[in-house]
C-alpha cells in the first residue's frame, strides 16, 4: 500500500502509485530487497478480498514487498461497473504498472517480480506483461478466477513471462464470470464466459491452467468467486508458484 515507485526507490517513504501511504510492513526497503508481488484487486478496488490474498502470502512467510495496486476508479457505487467496462483506462492502468516495474527492476536487478490478479485484476495484469518494453519479464503471472475473455490471445503477454502464466478457474464461478461477463463484458471488451470461469481454450507453451477441485475447499475455496482470494487457498495453491525456479508446479 504505497504511492510513486520512483520516490521510495530514491530513498523516500512511500511508493507506487495508486496506494495508500507506505506500510514498512508490507512495502519497504527491506522487503523490496526480496523482490516484488504486485497483488491487483478486482473491480471493487483494494478491500478485504485483497487483504486476503496479501495474508495468505505473509502466512507463508514471503519476504518479498507485497503492495496492492488499486487500478480501477474510485468512483462510489458505479465505479465497478465503470472499471469492469472501461477497457482503454484498464490498459492505460497497465501501462503505469508496467512503468513501475521497470523502475524496480532498474534499482534492484535480478529480483523477481511477480503479478497476482484477481477478477478484473487479472486482466489488468495481462495488459501489463503486454505493456512492458522488448526485453523485460517479469517472473510469471498468476491470475485468480480472471475477468478476461477466454479466447484471449495471450501469445504477446507470455512473451515477458519467464516462467509463463498461471490461470485457476473454477466452473462454479457462473454468476459474475459468465452470466455477468456475457451481460457487461470482460475487462478486454469482449463478451462472454471469462478465462476465469472455464479456463483459455488455446493451449499456449508457458500457459497452466488449475481447475478448482473439490479438496480445495478445504483450503477456503468453496468454487465461487472470491474462493481463490482465500488467505487458505493462497498459502497452499498459490504461494508454490511463486516460490518456485521453475513451472509448472508439481
Amino acid at each position: 500500500m504505497v504511492r510513486g515507485i520512483g520516490v521510495i526507490l530514491a530513498g523516500a517513504g512511500v511508493w507506487l502509485a495508486g496506494c495508500g501511504p507506505v506500510n514498512e510492513q508490507y512495502v519497504g526497503p527491506a522487503r523490496l530487497e526480496h523482490g516484488l508481488v504486485i497483488i491487483l484487486p478486482g473491480i471493487e478496488g483494494e478491500g478485504p478480498l485483497s487483504y486476503s490474498v496479501r495474508q495468505g502470502l505473509l502466512d507463508a512467510d514471503i519476504q518479498a514487498a507485497l503492495p496492492i495496486y488499486r487500478w480501477g476508479r474510485p468512483v462510489p457505487l458505479a465505479g465497478p461497473l465503470l472499471n469492469q467496462m472501461d477497457e482503454q483506462g484498464n490498459r492505460l492502468a497497465a501501462g503505469r504498472i508496467a512503468r513501475m516495474i521497470v523502475d524496480y527492476q532498474d534499482t534492484h536487478p535480478g529480483r523477481p517480480v511477480h503479478l497476482v490478479g484477481h477478477s478484473g485484476g487479472g486482466g489488468v495484469a495481462v495488459f501489463a506483461a503486454e505493456a512492458l518494453p522488448p526485453g523485460r519479464q517479469v517472473e510469471g503471472l498468476v491470475l485468480l478466477s480472471a475477468s478476461i475473455s477466454s479466447g484471449y490471445d495471450l501469445s504477446k503477454a507470455l512473451a515477458h513471462c519467464r516462467k509463463g502464466i498461471v490461470n485457476f478457474y473454477s466452473k462454479g464461478d457462473v454468476g459474475f464470470l459468465v452470466l455477468g461477463t456475457t451481460v457487461f463484458g470482460n475487462v478486454d471488451g469482449v463478451r462472454g464466459p471469462a478465462a476465469g470461469a472455464v479456463g483459455f481454450k488455446y493451449p499456449r507453451p508457458g500457459l497452466y491452467q488449475v481447475g478448482w477441485r473439490a479438496e480445495m475447499a478445504g483450503s477456503g475455496h468453496l468454487g465461487g468467486h472470491a474462493g481463490t482470494t482465500a488467505s487458505g487457498f493462497v498459502e497452499r495453491y498459490v504461494v508454490p508458484w511463486i516460490r518456485a525456479a521453475s513451472w509448472p508446479v508439481q
